[in-house]
């Protein structure tokens, strides 16, 4: 497999920047005082490849790599340095039909100190991760999520994680368009159990789940002055190890930030004070780029849709008390902002409607399961009301 030298370096120096020492990195990493190895793949597929490797060193340095079945079948083309380097190709052959999955472990030694990072190569048929968009994947029940259709380009996906007493929940649900390379929407509960503390991570890094081809490369900003704006923000998951998900690349638009430092972060804030409130606040965060020409470009020169507005839609829900003692527990909102700068004012005063007129906006079918739950005529008053307790 021939690889571009000059087009990997490009590529190489901006992952440099996800090294940290006290911090966890997106790819396979092994971390000891000043040193870190960093190889964005942990796994790989049974053909023949190349990826960089990055080394965080303060003295001169050398790399070995050591196979699980002792075959020279991974290789890295540069051995030693004396200073950080973010354009080192670890190569690998294709595994042999047949054979199972192998290993291989990357030592780097400095000045007495040693970091390590394993590559496991799958066996052939093993799925690594897609080379082409999937269909969209069955969604379940979950409330949050919207209607999916059948559009090419597309992938749904949706990731976990564990809460303080070890119980496995959803963390939020995505549309992805591969062409485009944001997402559509992205869906999830929120409540201050799921909100958990800790700080923000900065960890940016790939989404495991989606082809890295289709993913805008954003381990720092977008090109043009754009922010990276977080469709599920930050400070809506903050436990470590749940707060680097936020960070993956797909949960990015090029958003300005006279928006997005503004009004949008504003609303952010609110929607994190009416989950208190309830039990479950059910989210769905989107950008509306469907007539869009705009484009930025990422850290390696891909072009990323510009969105010409942002939506939320929100639905609240209370098992007991006064909010939504009228429709089953059930509140729903909507804001819909075009891509330009807001006074915080205009968030409730002109920006906030209906569910149902996002929908017509839109042409997306929110909380598609909430008429199994209340029933079809409840859920129409839900979505068709603006009820006075958002303010």
């Amino acid at each position: 497999m021939f690889v571009n030298k000059r087009f990997l370096y490009c590529f190489a120096v901006f992952l440099i920047t996800l090294c940290s020492c006290g911090g966890n990195s997106t790819g396979a990493s092994g971390v000891e005082g000043d040193l870190l190895i960093s190889v964005p793949k942990r796994e790989i597929s049974a053909k023949a490849g190349q990826q960089f490797v990055t080394v965080k060193a303060f003295a001169s340095w050398t790399i070995s790599v050591d196979t699980s079945d002792g075959e020279k079948w991974a290789r890295v083309d540069k051995t030693s340095g004396s200073a950080s380097a973010s354009d080192i190709v670890l190569s690998w052959d294709a595994i042999p039909s047949g054979e199972q999955e192998r290993t291989c472990v990357l030592t780097l030694t400095c000045a007495g100190k040693t970091s390590s990072a394993t590559v496991t190569q799958k066996s052939s048929g093993s799925s690594v991760e897609p080379d082409e968009p999937s269909e969209p994947g069955k969604a379940g029940g979950w409330m949050e999520l919207p209607a999916l259709d059948n559009a090419s380009d597309m992938l749904f996906v949706t990731r976990d994680m564990t809460l303080s007493n070890k119980q496995k929940i959803r963390n939020y649900s995505m549309y992805f368009d591969c062409h485009s390379r944001i997402a559509y929407w992205v869906a999830y509960p929120l409540n201050s159990e799921l909100i958990g503390s800790g700080s923000r991570t900065n960890e940016w890094g790939y989404d495991p789940k989606v082809p890295s081809k289709y993913q805008a490369v954003l381990f720092s900003g977008f090109k043009g002055g754009y922010d990276r704006g977080h469709q599920l923000p930050s400070a809506d998951r903050l436990k470590r190890g749940v707060n680097e998900t936020t960070f993956y690349f797909t949960n990015m638009t090029p958003q300005r930030g006279e928006l997005n430092q503004n009004a949008w972060a504003t609303l952010e804030g609110k929607v994190r004070d009416w989950a208190s409130s309830f039990d479950t606040l059910y989210v769905v965060t989107g950008a509306d780029y469907r007539d869009s020409k705009a484009i930025a470009k990422d850290n390696v020169g891909n072009s990323v849709c510009v969105p010409d507005g942002y939506f939320k839609a929100l639905l609240g829900y209370k098992k007991s008390g006064t909010i939504g003692n009228s429709t089953g527990g059930y509140l729903g909102i909507a804001f819909y902002f075009e891509h330009r700068r807001y006074d915080d004012s205009a968030i409730m005063k002109s920006q906030a409607m209906t569910i149902d007129a996002l929908e017509k906006k839109l042409g997306i079918d929110f909380f598609v399961n909430l008429p199994g739950k209340v029933g079809q005529g409840m859920a129409d008053k839900i979505e068709s009301t603006k009820d006075s307790w958002w303010r």
